[in-house]
């Protein structure tokens, strides 16, 4: 799980840093703002991103950088697998009366 998150932390960086993101206005605002938020709170900042780059694709009818479908797809399966690791524990805790 912490390989994945480190993965998809060096795909968002790789995509931040490329020519497509960085001659994209919208798009460079879209990786500025999470890396702005990432520090704080990664959960929260990843689901953003999805959203936000969820609308730019959506605004230029999905003919936009494939790495972002990529970014899409690889945070719903990080930020998934932890979500049921978090409902895991606290069922586990009310189930055996922790």
């Amino acid at each position: 799980m912490k390989k994945d998150m480190m993965a998809l932390l060096s795909l968002i960086d790789e995509s931040t840093h490329s020519i497509k993101t960085q001659s994209d206005p919208k798009l460079s605002a879209i990786f500025t703002n999470f890396n702005q938020k990432k520090d704080y709170q990664l959960q929260k900042a990843l689901i953003d991103l999805k959203s936000e780059i969820n609308i730019y694709q959506l605004n230029n009818g999905y003919r936009t950088p494939k790495f972002l479908t990529r970014i899409v797809l690889d945070i719903s399966s990080v930020t998934s697998v932890n979500e049921s690791f978090g409902m895991t524990a606290f069922f586990s805790n009310l189930w055996f009366g922790k």
